[in-house]
């Protein structure tokens, strides 16, 4: 296999104690933990608070053995000896490579898999095949292929970014029963490609440990212990070579670099154990990383095995994907087709820049919700949107985030109301070294790492170190060789409105307006005629409802006759079929439209809406009051009310909505489901996970909303698993 590094996920994890319902005297743990000042406790998290917890009213054996399972697998923290995440139901099932070099999309898919989990978005098994087929050409038998993939003869090997460029590129993902892997490296036509479907969203990227190779430093240790503990897992790579495992079940495994010796395998870390005896491996001292391998469930211990501290490779150039959510856009635009490497090494200032052009036509309006670019070490970052594409003044730029990195990737920024409304838009990120420090960020370059192929226009993305003097990075020069270019920029639009279908009167011609989709909502629209030598003064507007009532007044009209257009906003309060209606002098020009009614999640990873309920993922002491829900929705056109759990309204914008609560528009009701809120109380306590418990034995949830807040991995099946849940919620 070629050389590869690679991945993992997501959300940080800080445990808090809870002392509700215990009796408890302090663990030892948690005593080291307040010895430390309060700078070196930023590197650790806090462990649990109680060395034995029993609950006053359970004796039964079964709740006080679930009880300590629980507590023995979700308290964990960088101060313990040893933590498996397999125990927390973390990690899902070690698949099986075959004889092809794909390790790299097996760790991948096991890495957001698992992230999915650790954030209670659901049991997810994504095809690798997918993966494979949607970035590498040689998966396509025609010529045609998919633009700027990479070559590979028979999917020998893969990069650290392969993962990154799949979810950053949004091809989509499908299940694994909707594309089974096989051991065989079939080239198929474009047309046998499936697409993908929108499932998972991935916002963050990080590369960290960078460097030579050699044994484990503790600093790396510790950062991924941490990693371990605040993702799930860890993605790694490591020498592989059978030889060096030290015992008849390969379970010990240790590797020193040669001359000839590079990273060959792509694992996951998923847990430590620092008492394992250096005997084991031949090592200098005890310690090793609990690896998961993709050889399958039957090798080894179940596809598990250790690798030692000492090991030359596994704590080097390891990598995490964060922010997996279920947000999805509609289009996404990327600079390169292909995340590539860190290829430009700068000190002080450098501006990049993508151009890109919107995949609608001029009667659209995108809204921008998202941008992703890269970053690197020691630097400071500022990214901007520039809606004229004018690199040589600043003067309209829109600042869209700045902050500080030390460690390559890739970043994400959440964005609302900026409409990109041109046909052109830009994205630039500015860099700025940290004194006496050099850095670099991904680019993608041809002639640089098997890239040779790729597909780079002129025009479109430059460079610069100030703002009077940019170049195309269609031609670079690095230390006398010319190379060409592409930034890793990555915008992300939803669309507004669509106007078709052309009316005409004499001199004013009028587009009619139909929704972009049955979905979306016409909060905004545009309607496009010809002005030929009119009289603007002679042009007034009207709109009726369908019984012709005037409505005018509901919605606000702004004409603009440089481009002439007038733009129709409706103010949230109508839906229906309307009519627009130009009169010029005595002549009328009338067409149709329509406003639906919408409510949508606005860029929460708190909110998600399926069928006729809306369930909220709230974590320990939080509590979600009536104005937070309205301002993670996009309501258009309705006109709604909020109901408690016992049909009460409520306008008071400090409530607190809880499980059963009610959110109410023109057309629809939906269910309030607050994961874990079991008692319908609007927060997540001990009495929640009791409730659970009560179900286990036998006193079963009739009540649906109840039950639904229960189910925190959504399989319509109330098991320990969904206590384990509510427990870490509330150890958080």
């Amino acid at each position: 296999m070629k050389r590869i590094v690679f991945i993992i996920l997501m959300f940080f994890l800080l445990i808090s104690t809870t002392h509700a319902l215990e009796e408890c005297t302090p663990s030892e743990e948690y005593e080291k933990y307040m010895a430390l000042s309060d700078e070196e406790k930023k590197n650790f998290i806090e462990p649990e608070y109680c060395k034995e917890i029993m609950y006053k009213e359970e004796t039964d054996n079964f709740f006080v053995s679930l009880f300590n399972a629980v507590t023995n697998t979700i308290s964990a923290s960088m101060l313990d000896s040893s933590y498996n995440a397999v125990n927390d139901g973390l990690i899902s099932t070690p698949q099986n490579q075959g004889t092809l070099g794909t390790c790299w999309a097996f760790s991948s898919i096991s890495a957001v898999e698992a992230n999915a989990r650790k954030n209670n978005i659901g049991n997810y098994n994504l095809s690798e095949k997918h993966m494979i087929y949607s970035l590498l050409s040689a998966g396509y038998s025609d010529s045609a292929g998919k633009k700027g993939k990479y070559y590979t003869t028979n999917f020998n090997g893969g990069k650290v970014t392969y993962a990154a460029s799949y979810f950053f590129n949004n091809y989509g993902q499908l299940l694994e029963n909707e594309w089974t892997y096989t051991d065989q490296a079939t080239q198929i036509t474009n047309s046998a490609y499936k697409k993908g479907k929108k499932i998972l969203n991935v916002s963050d990227f990080e590369l960290s440990n960078v460097g030579s190779y050699s044994a484990c430093t503790s600093s790396e240790i510790t950062y991924i212990k941490k990693q371990i503990i605040n993702h799930g897992s860890v993605q790694a790579t490591m020498y592989i070579d059978n030889s060096l495992f030290k015992d008849s079940s390969n379970n010990y495994y240790i590797s020193k670099t040669t001359d000839s010796n590079l990273p060959n395998h792509g694992i996951s870390i998923v847990g430590w154990d620092d008492n394992i005896s250096k005997t084991k491996f031949g090592a200098s001292r005890n310690g090793a990383f609990i690896i998961k391998n993709s050889w399958g469930p039957s090798w080894s211990d179940d596809g598990y095995f250790y690798i030692s501290y000492d090991d030359h490779f596994v704590c080097k150039n390891t990598a995490t994907f964060s922010g997996v959510t279920k947000q999805t856009y509609e289009n996404t635009y990327a600079s390169a087709d292909q995340i590539g490497v860190p290829t430009i090494t700068f000190n002080g200032v450098l501006f990049t820049s993508a151009k890109f052009k919107k995949k609608s036509n001029s009667d659209y309006i995108e809204n921008l919700v998202r941008v992703s670019y890269p970053v690197g070490a020691d630097l400071k970052y500022y990214v901007y949107l520039v809606p004229d594409n004018n690199l040589t003044s600043n003067s309209n730029w829109i600042l869209l985030k700045q902050g500080s990195s030390d460690v390559y990737g890739i970043k994400s920024v959440n964005i609302s109301n900026q409409n990109i409304t041109s046909n052109y838009f830009t994205i630039v990120v500015k860099y700025v070294t940290n004194s006496g420090a050099s850095s670099s960020v991904f680019t993608m370059c041809n002639n640089v790492d098997e890239t040779s192929q790729m597909d780079i226009s002129s025009g479109l993305n430059y460079f610069a170190t100030n703002m009077s003097n940019w170049a195309d990075m269609k031609s670079i020069k690095i230390q006398n060789n010319t190379i060409s270019c592409e930034p890793n920029i990555f915008a992300y639009t939803n669309n507004e409105l669509i106007v078709a279908d052309l009316f005409t009167d004499g001199n004013i011609t009028i587009n009619s307006i139909t929704p972009y989709s049955n979905s979306v909502s016409n909060k905004k629209f545009t309607v496009s005629f010809n002005n030929n030598d009119v009289n603007t003064s002679l042009i007034s507007y009207k709109i009726t409802n369908s019984s012709g009532t005037n409505v005018t007044s509901s919605l606000t009209i702004t004409p603009n006759y440089n481009t002439n257009k007038v733009v129709v906003e409706s103010n949230g309060k109508v839906s229906g079929t309307f009519n627009f209606i130009i009169k010029y002098g005595t002549k009328e020009v009338k067409t149709t439209f329509n406003i639906t009614e919408s409510v949508s999640i606005n860029n929460s990873s708190l909110l998600s809406v399926s069928g006729n309920n809306m369930f909220i993922n709230l974590s320990n002491k939080e509590t979600i009051i009536y104005k937070k829900l309205i301002d993670g929705l996009n309501i258009y056109n309705s006109n709604i009310q909020v109901l408690d759990k016992k049909g009460k309204s409520i306008t008071n914008n400090n409530a607190v909505l809880t499980t059963n609560s009610k959110l109410k528009t023109n057309n629809k009701t939906y269910t309030i489901i607050i994961k874990g809120d079991v008692n319908c109380d609007g927060s997540i306590t001990a009495l929640d996970y009791i409730e659970v418990r009560k179900h286990i034995m036998g006193y079963k949830i009739s009540d649906s909303g109840m039950l639904k807040a229960s189910d925190l991995d959504n399989n319509d099946n109330i098991s320990a698993l969904d206590y384990i849940s509510i427990r870490t919620i509330i150890m958080r």
